[in-house]
């Protein structure tokens, strides 16, 4: 069954629109190549932190719980942590969080 891993952000205004940038058209591309990996939405929050940092929030949409696994114990996520440090660190404060499916509702 499919899970989601969650990554929240908060990104410091002067690197926003840089982070922005290269996150969509750098890390997200990076991160999906990896075997697990179905698909990705990233959604700009509204309302700023109390300290005026940016709110972003990535959905990545697994295709199991030991894909995830597999991919958070890898090399893979070693190497892109790094570079996400090296380009941003200081500026962005991130956590991570997985979902994992409880029910399924459909409009009827």
């Amino acid at each position: 069954m499919n899970v989601l891993y969650m990554v929240s952000g908060e990104i410091a205004p002067d690197v926003e629109a840089a982070w922005d940038a290269w996150n969509t058209e750098h890390h997200l591309p990076d991160v999906l190549r990896e075997p697990g990996f179905l698909r990705a939405r990233k959604y700009r929050l509204e309302g700023d932190a109390p300290d005026g940092w940016k709110r972003w929030l990535i959905v990545y949409e697994m295709e199991s719980r030991e894909a995830l696994e597999a991919y958070l114990t890898g090399e893979a996520v070693i190497r892109l942590r790094n570079d996400h440090t090296v380009r941003f660190g200081g500026r962005t404060r991130l956590t991570r969080s997985i979902g994992i499916p409880s029910a399924t509702l459909e409009r009827a």
